[in-house]
């Protein structure tokens, strides 16, 4: 009969920290119950939390319980409507009018993009597979297209009046300027900061 002394202490489970629910939004929960080992998936799950759920946890419910035992929860972010991302664009033109001058101006706003459309840019993107570089062009599409009627850069004049004879007109040669690069960052960080399972799809 062995010895109550030589038997091995029963393994107790590690006391939960927090419900997963806690920790990611619903989207990427169904995520990681259908591929657990996905190496994106994996990867989101550092990035969001810090660590990385071992090799031993294969399952959707062995990453679960890693997740409630292991990494502390988070306040979440709303879901749905509200702010997607903001652009800034230069805007410059050319004024003349009846008083036969002509004077270059310019200014800077935000164009901004909401939630809403931004998840349907990036699912249209993705459902058509043009990636990420589908997603920036669609977006710069839509600034060239409606940036000057959306903002209100209050323009500002520069350089020289030149009062020489022009036609009469409200301006011309409108131009605006934006950075590829900005808003490339900017969906990286609204879709790993709110919707990690769309970025997993990119």
């Amino acid at each position: 009969m062995n010895d109550i002394s030589t038997l091995p202490a029963p393994v107790v489970p590690s006391a939960p920290k927090c419900r997963i629910e806690e920790v990611f939004d619903s989207n990427f929960i169904e995520l990681i119950r259908l591929t657990p080992k996905n190496p994106s998936v994996r990867a989101l799950v550092l990035k969001l939390t810090g660590n990385m759920p071992p090799s031993e946890c294969e399952t959707s419910e062995q990453v679960k319980e890693w997740v409630e035992t292991t990494c502390e929860r988070r306040k979440l972010p709303a879901r749905g409507g509200g702010p997607g991302i903001s652009v800034s664009v230069e805007f410059s033109e050319n004024q003349s009018n009846s008083a036969h001058y002509s004077v270059r101006r310019s200014g800077t706003d935000q164009f901004e993009i909401g939630a809403d459309d931004l998840i349907e840019i990036v699912r249209a993107a993705i459902n058509a597979g043009d990636g990420f570089d589908g997603i920036i062009g669609n977006i710069a599409a839509r600034i060239d297209d409606d940036a000057w009627n959306q903002c209100d850069p209050q323009l500002d004049d520069y350089g020289d009046y030149d009062y020489t004879d022009h036609e009469s007109r409200d301006s011309a040669d409108s131009e605006i300027e934006f950075s590829r690069n900005q808003i490339r960052q900017s969906v990286l960080a609204f879709l790993r900061g709110r919707h990690p399972e769309l970025a997993a799809e990119l």
